[in-house]
């Protein structure tokens, strides 16, 4: 069974007296450990499905399976959970907590679960080493470099242990040195197990995962293995 399916799903907003179509009819699934890119240009309907895939937003028709659930039948809060259990976001622009540290940044999510205190911090202590940030957790976002936030970021998705890891131009913000730390981070969070979705307009980076998914006007354009 695919960790994640979409079936038929079109998304349709009304600008004016005009229907836009910012995906039509796609289909895709998604299996368990896998490393897939979504690129296109401006328009492509590339932010449209991370908000469907992060269930941000819902599809005007079709369906979406994330891991057995169906996610058109669930209420707001019921999204809320499964947002908190099953996905880890990654941002281009971090979205780090700017008076916090590393380590209370990484803790966040697990308050959303009633993790006890002690708890919160042995998993988002790990989340830090595993990223190689064990010796930056009492920094402050703005004592670190710009690849080390988005080390913070990760290993704040990571803390909860999610289902699938969404980036949305996860390096768009980072110098090219950094972005190679980064891509070969998530290179090994693959190779350890994890799905990554990444969100994408450089071929660049989407050459570096397994899968790359390429949308035009809304709709699959290709889906090739690497």
């Amino acid at each position: 069974m695919s960790l994640i399916s979409l079936v038929e799903v079109s998304k349709h907003y009304q600008m004016g007296g005009e229907t836009v179509k910012a995906l039509d009819s796609v289909t895709v699934h998604i299996a368990e450990n896998d490393y897939i890119a979504f690129i296109g240009s401006s328009g492509s309907g590339k932010s449209t499905m991370l908000n469907i895939l992060g269930c941000l937003d819902k599809p005007s028709t079709g369906d979406y399976h994330l891991n057995g659930n169906d996610v058109d039948s669930l209420k707001d809060n019921e999204l809320s959970e499964i947002r908190n259990l099953e996905i880890g976001f990654i941002f281009q622009s971090f979205n780090l907590l700017p008076r916090s540290t590393a380590l209370a940044n990484v803790m966040q999510p697990l308050i959303y679960r009633n993790t006890s205190y002690k708890a919160r911090k042995k998993l988002a202590l790990d989340a830090l080493t595993r990223v190689g940030l064990g010796s930056r957790v009492s920094h402050l976002p703005n004592q670190l470099s710009g690849g080390q936030r988005q080390r913070v970021a990760i290993a704040r998705a990571l803390v909860t242990e999610p289902s699938i890891l969404l980036a949305d131009e996860p390096t768009g913000n980072l110098d090219s040195r950094t972005t190679d730390e980064i891509m070969v981070l998530f290179d090994e969070l693959h190779h350890d197990g994890h799905t990554l979705v990444i969100v994408t307009h450089e071929p660049e980076i989407a050459g570096r995962c397994k899968r790359v998914v390429e949308l035009k006007d809304g709709r699959i354009f290709s889906d090739s293995r690497h």
